[in-house]
């Protein structure tokens, strides 16, 4: 590209009359090449286009706009305003504009405001809707009075004023003014769509999300790149995932944005195993990923469980380069510590080459949710060392890291932090406080965190039924319960399992069946593996194992190691038929078969049997798959 700029600097020098059009030209191909290249490359036409003439640094304004240069657009702006005779037209100003809604500086959009009723812009529909969007970032009281003011609404102006709605939370408005265009006569544009379908989406509006697509396909905006990929979000994230592959599998080009938001998609509905399939598709597509697609492939194969692909994935971002991004390197970090391998974790956190506020707080919770809570303090110290400021989520969890630890002390030194820096109000902080002050059995102390609050969410109504819970307050948990519905709190599944807990723990019998069964009745939400878990506990509490079992059998779901694990702890305290503790026994076996204590109890029953045939058959059992434990073992059978 020098080359071809030393070539037109030639052409140039040769011209007599150097004329505003050719300077121009000559601007337009510095800037369009530069932006190839480096985005700060120096003007190599010497001095640059003449002070005298405004036509470059106008065009030198948009360029630097649409190189993310937007402090130095806003610099050249400023020099077209203050050099004496300059005239502005309103493309600078848009140019300017979109330079201050990306770095969102609300005060300088007053000013160009300002300047741009001085100027007479207006009435100049584009100005104007660029000023509604830039205010958007903002709210909608200055949208509003823009977009009344406005003498002639056409499809643009509508279409955006459509989008900021839903970009501002304002579904309905944005709904209503969408169907007012269609009664109106407007005739929408591509773009009309893509401002109502992602309303859509976040609000789940399925059957109105269906009405646009049949709107979509009778304006032919159906393949329109970008409207494809909106109805693939839109379908997915209505709940309706089917319809979202059907919509991609009619997108005949499919580019990287498409295959991104499909694999979101099967992440968002879940679907994580399907999502690592997907982009194995997309590979042999021969469609080279990006970092935010890479990023969603490790989420993936975090919530599948598949530590092997995660692993293989992992020598993929090493190969192709991806590592370097430090987005995919926190993101497989957070995966090796949700596969308990915090060690791999703090290997590839130290091989990051810069690490950001996320990846430290990231590798503060790795440590914080392993067996090694104390480490997360010393990355902390490391942290400030860094100069690098932490935030409420670092926070959060340092003191996870202190409940593992009953570090009562250093928490109560947090909180008393978190006061002076303002970040006490954090709800998630709140909740982590009330969870410290529980688990250390100061539950007086965690009910005050929670009086104190001055919102109050379901996290923390559910971290104090929680706390009530685990210190023996059966009866206070369900009053705080009762309290959170009183309060027009909708209660989720995570609740549920708090309250079942309790009621688990306080032997509070007949009250954990009428919210077991009131959970479905009367609040829709199906039972999950940790609802089960916590009835299986109850009736095993008692020593109802031959109930639990047919409890057991009634579920809706596969039963997992939690619901087995419990079965077994209640054969441990009851005396149940051994043929019933095998047959859980060799289930806890097969799910957890590297948990050696199920062997050690089902070999010394054996034992007390005189069945040494059965404990022999253990033995070798654990030596076949590499497991090593004392097992019991009689004298006398020995002798």
């Amino acid at each position: 590209m020098p080359e071809i700029w030393r070539h037109a600097r030639k052409l140039f020098d040769e011209i007599p009359l150097r004329t505003t059009l050719i300077q121009t030209s000559l601007h337009r191909l510095f800037h369009s090449a530069s932006s190839y290249a480096d985005k700060r490359v120096e003007y190599p036409f010497g001095s640059g286009p003449r002070e005298s003439n405004v036509v470059p640094r106008r065009l030198m304004i948009s360029s630097l706009v649409d190189r993310g240069l937007y402090d130095e657009a806003i610099h050249g702006f400023k020099g077209l305003i203050v050099n004496e005779g300059r005239r502005i037209n309103f493309g600078s100003v848009l140019a300017v504009l979109r330079a201050i809604g990306s770095l969102k500086w609300e005060d300088m959009v007053w000013s160009v405001h300002g300047l741009v009723i001085k100027m007479g812009f207006v009435g100049e529909a584009p100005v104007v809707t660029t000023l509604m969007n830039v205010y958007g970032e903002f709210g909608m009281v200055a949208v509003w009075k823009l977009f009344r003011d406005l003498p002639v609404k056409d499809v643009v102006s509508l279409s955006s004023m459509v989008a900021l709605f839903g970009k501002n939370g304002e579904y309905d408005e944005a709904v209503g003014l969408f169907q007012e265009m269609l009664r109106d006569g407007f005739e929408p544009s591509y773009v009309t769509a893509l401002s109502v379908l992602p309303v859509c989406a976040k609000v789940g509006l399925l059957s109105f999300g269906k009405q646009v697509h049949g709107w979509v396909i009778k304006w032919t905006f159906c393949y329109h790149g970008n409207v494809q990929n909106s109805l693939i979000d839109m379908y997915a994230k209505c709940g309706d995932l089917e319809a979202s592959i059907q919509a991609f599998g009619r997108v005949e080009n499919k580019d990287l944005v498409a295959w991104k938001t499909m694999t979101r998609g099967f992440l968002e509905n879940e679907c994580a195993m399907d999502a690592l399939h997907f982009f194995s598709t997309m590979l042999s597509s021969c469609v080279a990923p990006d970092e935010i697609i890479v990023c969603d492939v490790i989420g993936a194969a975090s919530e599948a469980g598949e530590q092997k692909f995660g692993l293989g994935f992992h020598c993929y971002c090493l190969k192709t380069g991806l590592l370097e991004f430090i987005a995919v390197g926190t993101t497989l970090l957070q995966m090796y510590a949700k596969f308990g391998q915090v060690g791999p974790a703090r290997v590839l956190f130290d091989q990051l080459h810069r690490k950001d506020l996320i990846a430290w707080s990231a590798m503060v919770a790795a440590y914080a949710q392993s067996s090694q809570p104390s480490d997360a303090f010393h990355v902390f110290e490391q942290m400030k060392i860094a100069n690098e400021q932490p935030n409420e989520v670092t926070f959060v969890s340092l003191l996870q890291a202190c409940s593992l630890m009953g570090a009562q002390e250093v928490g109560k030194s947090i909180q008393g932090h978190l006061t002076k820096v303002g970040h006490i109000c954090n709800l998630f902080l709140v909740s982590a406080l009330i969870d410290l002050y529980c688990k250390s059995g100061r539950v007086k102390q965690g009910q005050a965190v929670f009086d104190q609050s001055p919102a109050k969410d379901m996290v923390c109504w559910s971290s104090l039924i929680s706390g009530y819970g685990l210190n023996g307050y059966g009866s206070k948990a369900l009053d705080t319960f009762i309290n959170m519905l009183n309060s027009g709190i909708w209660p989720n599944e995570v609740v549920f399992v708090s309250v079942l807990a309790a009621c688990g723990h306080c032997g509070m019998d007949d009250d954990a069946w009428y919210w077991f069964n009131s959970m479905q009745e009367n609040y829709g939400i199906t039972p999950e593996l940790a609802h089960y878990a916590c009835m299986v506990d109850l009736l095993s509490r008692q020593g109802k194992v031959k109930e639990a079992l047919e409890f057991v059998k009634t579920m809706l779901v596969e039963p997992d190691n939690r619901i087995w694990g419990a079965l077994l702890a209640g054969c441990r305290i009851s005396n149940v038929p051994i043929e019933i503790t095998e047959q859980v026994a060799y289930r806890v076996m097969d799910l957890d078969p590297e948990n050696t204590i199920c062997y050690v109890f089902l070999s010394n029953l054996y034992a007390e049997g005189g069945r040494w045939k059965d404990v022999q058959k253990l033995r070798r059992l654990l030596e076949e798959r590499g497991l090593s434990k004392a097992l019991g073992y009689s004298v006398a059978g020995s002798s």
